[in-house]
């Protein structure tokens, strides 16, 4: 078959450069030149994605020579395993990963001859434009499995293995000559090398290297080069899904448009509805191609209402890849496509897909005992995967050594509770369910954007109750989580994105031995830094401890911090900077690679406090009364308030109102509660986020409620509640900050014991008994019943008391006041 020949048009863009199918022929015809070997001697490929690995790759092939590709990530250390294990003649190399190949090449002690890419003319002169192949039973390439439970092996693969695959896409047109495919992925794998590598070029298509692999690189060439696929694997298509999908969501409208969308089977009405979408990716994808592993069901569901087609294939580089593939046109969400002409594949009695055809490897190089167990005597290859077949397509449903067998003897699926419990929540960026020391344990690691947005502190607590536990409410009793863990590292993953999950036991361990291990920095600017927090949390400061995780810095804390390095290193630090360099020892170094001068100033709340802002508090509470009135006739016959206190109460001085958070109704129950005087005074403050629409700035502005910026703007939000106590007003502080999870009182923030103590304001606890248990978290609708609320003695503040100890004391009473119920 001719793999390579001359069409007049280009088949490379690199950059700035473009390079014709004629060149491409003559450049690989001069590599192969350089070559003297026989017929299936290897000759191995280290370099990273550019045209070189294209012009290698095809000039071995010219020689009926076997292409060894291999991570160009790789160590010198590392490459020498392959050198050693296969030999090559020849490493075509780039002048970037020479150095890790002379080393390599050293310590195999092999008589590799190295060919520098860079250096090689394009100097032939023949006349033959292609490059062909015939002998079907050669091994044309040879891969290595990313060994994750030994050493990597060598997958040989003949030409007939990939012919079949290259026949199959053939047979439903998939790639055509006008293509233009993006290379993204690095070529040492048969996904890429063969989808956006070997493919494009034998249909005559044009492939696109980038040369920074960056999302804005991505976006720039969609648009530059008119691209029309792409090959990737799910990680990718995931995170452009989310990038879409939290636009759309952010709006009514467009909300709204997509469900529309989800009801329109029309492919080009979809594309008309969704035009900004398809701009953003260039305006030409024919479709997108997801493999190396599963990809998530409402991922491939929500592009194909967005009108763009996600065709997912399911192999193993022992298969060349392909398995199975989705033709255009004929998506099915959560199938892995409909099987290779003339593959067969059987479920055995333990779900696990075997298949035997002519994609079937040849075997792994020198291990003769591996191969016997991979492919039976029947010519069977074992995949280890987990599936079924429904009609033509095949469903992968999880990879047989991943089972987790408990003891006992029930099986589960850790792929099918991962996906579960990852839809139902956005502050989970990466999950995995494992056995861990005996118990069924979830293994996290958090967007930790998504939890600063939404202040959260208490981290471990939230996944536990707020995520994990609405999961087990519904789950089977072997399948529930017992146990969480959370990492503050990405998991190990392979180059196209398969994690690693032999290794994360080691994650979890590993961690308590790093903290006991690391030496303290002795710089001066961490010095300061860990000692100031010290000081402002009482907790043990090691150099990896993440600000929120381990140290539970709130909001407030993290205002005093950031203002405190401010103040004393000249550096300011924004809420991007802040999450990137999250733990004590990056964020100085950030600090100390910043700073100009080191002062000692310390931070005065009564001074800030006093720098009052021009806005204006709230014009009436005209709305919040007639809400009041509302809500009345509800909080007499469904829900039965009783009021206790109501003599504690002053019409003509300030206080600030401080109580337990149980629920979504406290506040209309405090409303309920304060007789009207009372009321017409006393201030609320809520999220800005929440009132950005101009019908709620109306309500906000007429029901005495305060607006704060609470991440990007505590100070100012801080200064505008002592505006009001200023005034002769009440505010309403719930100092928890969040609902509780489980009816037990959360930790005080200190914010409304710095407004007391520095304005000489006393605090009126009250304390709200029975809304958990009518309207708990994660319940749509209240249930009927009665609640209690109790105003209390008011308490004045000491100056000698320091802020913590004053939220302390006031979380006590709120707390016996709790106990007596």
């Amino acid at each position: 078959m001719i793999f390579l020949k001359k069409h007049n048009k280009i088949g490379i863009i690199y950059n700035e450069y473009k390079i014709s199918y004629e060149e491409i022929i003559k450049y690989s015809k001069s590599f192969g030149e350089r070559l003297d070997i026989k017929k299936e001697d290897k000759v191995m490929i280290f370099m990273e994605n550019r045209p070189e690995l294209i012009y290698s790759f095809f000039g071995i092939w010219d020689k009926k020579g076997t292409c060894v590709t291999i991570d160009s990530s790789f160590s010198g250390e590392e490459l020498e395993y392959y050198i050693s294990d296969c030999s090559p003649k020849y490493i075509f190399t780039s002048k970037k990963k020479l150095k890790e190949v002379e080393k390599a090449i050293f310590l195999s002690k092999k008589d590799t001859k190295i060919l520098i890419v860079e250096d090689i003319p394009m100097d032939y002169s023949g006349t033959d434009l292609k490059v062909e192949l015939n002998d079907i039973n050669m091994v044309a390439i040879m891969l290595y499995t990313s060994g994750t439970t030994g050493k990597p092996k060598g997958v040989m693969l003949t030409l007939d293995n990939l012919l079949v695959n290259i026949e199959g896409l053939r047979e439903y047109k998939m790639y055509i000559s006008d293509d233009k495919i993006l290379g993204l992925l690095p070529m040492h794998h048969i996904l890429p090398l063969l989808g956006s590598g070997i493919l494009p070029l034998v249909e005559g298509a044009t492939l696109v290297f980038l040369k920074e692999v960056s999302s804005q690189a991505m976006l720039e060439a969609l648009k530059e080069y008119n691209i029309t696929v792409i090959v990737g694997v799910p990680k990718l298509w995931e995170v452009l899904h989310k990038k879409i999908m939290d636009k759309i969501n952010s709006k009514k409208l467009t909300r709204g448009i997509f469900k529309i969308g989800e009801k329109v089977s029309n492919k080009n009405i979809r594309k008309k509805i969704f035009k900004k979408v398809h701009k953003e990716l260039g305006g030409n994808i024919r479709f997108l191609v997801s493999g190396g592993s599963k990809l998530e069901e409402k991922v491939t569901r929500d592009f194909l209402t967005l009108g763009i087609d996600i065709c997912e294939g399911y192999g193993l580089t022992e298969t060349a890849p392909m398995i199975s593939f989705t033709p255009v046109g004929r998506i099915v969400p959560g199938s892995a496509g409909v099987l290779l002409s003339g593959i067969k594949v059987k479920i055995l009695d333990d779900n696990e897909i075997v298949v035997r055809g002519r994609n079937v490897m040849k075997g792994y190089y020198n291990k003769p005992k591996e191969t016997a167990l991979a492919i039976d005597r029947e010519g069977w290859f074992h995949t280890g995967d987990l599936g079924e077949v429904r009609g033509k397509q095949l469903y992968v449903t999880g990879r047989k050594k991943e089972m987790i067998v408990l003891s006992n003897g029930k099986n589960i699926n850790p792929i099918e509770i991962e996906q579960k419990i990852i839809n139902e929540s956005d502050l989970i960026k990466e999950i995995a369910i494992m056995d861990y020391e005996g118990k069924l344990t979830a293994l996290i690691h958090p967007d930790f954007y998504k939890l600063h947005e939404n202040e959260i502190t208490n981290i471990v607590e939230t996944f536990k109750l707020g995520i994990i536990e609405k999961y087990n409410k519904m789950a089977p009793k072997y399948k529930k989580i017992l146990d969480i863990k959370i990492s503050k590292e990405e998991f190990p993953k392979t180059k196209i994105g398969k994690v690693r999950r032999f290794m994360l036991k080691d994650l979890i361990d590993k961690k308590e031995d790093i903290i006991t291990s690391l030496e303290e920095p002795t710089f001066e600017e961490y010095l300061k830094i860990s000692n100031y927090i010290k000081e402002l949390k009482n907790k043990k400061v090691t150099p990896c401890a993440h600000f929120e995780l381990d140290l539970g810095m709130d909001s407030l804390d993290i205002v005093e911090f950031v203002s405190y390095i401010e103040a004393n290193f000249g550096v300011i630090v924004d809420e991007k900077i802040f999450i990137e360099h999250c733990t004590v020892e990056t964020l100085s170094k950030y600090v100390a690679k910043h700073s100009n001068e080191i002062l000692d100033i310390e931070l005065n709340w009564g001074d800030r406090l006093n720098n009052l802002p021009l806005e204006e508090l709230p014009k009436s509470n005209k709305i919040g009364k007639i809400f009041k009135y509302i809500l009345k006739a509800f909080f007499t016959f469904y829900i039965k308030l009783n009021k206790e206190g109501l003599d504690k109460l002053e019409k003509n001085k300030s206080v600030i109102f401080s109580g337990n958070h149980q629920s979504f109704l406290d506040a209309f129950i405090l409303n309920q509660a304060l007789p009207n005087k009372v009321l017409d005074k006393t201030y609320y403050f809520a999220k800005l986020k929440h009132f950005e629409k101009k019908y709620m700035k109306v309500i906000g502005e007429n029901s005495n409620v305060i607006l704060v910026d609470i991440n990007k703007n505590l100070i100012g939000s801080m200064q505008m509640l002592a505006k009001a106590l200023k005034n002769g007003k009440n505010i309403v502080i719930f100092p928890e900050g969040t609902r509780t999870n489980d009816g037990k009182l959360n930790k005080f923030k200190k914010f409304f014991a710095i407004l007391s103590i520095e304005l000489n304001i006393p605090i009126q606890p009250f304390v709200i008994d029975g809304a958990y248990e009518l309207y708990p978290r994660n319940v749509k609708y209240p249930k009927s019943g009665g609640v209690k609320i109790k105003f209390l003695e008011k308490v004045y503040p000491q100056k000698k008391s320091t802020y913590e100890e004053f939220s302390d004391k006031i979380q006590k009473i709120i707390q016996n006041e709790l106990e007596k119920n």
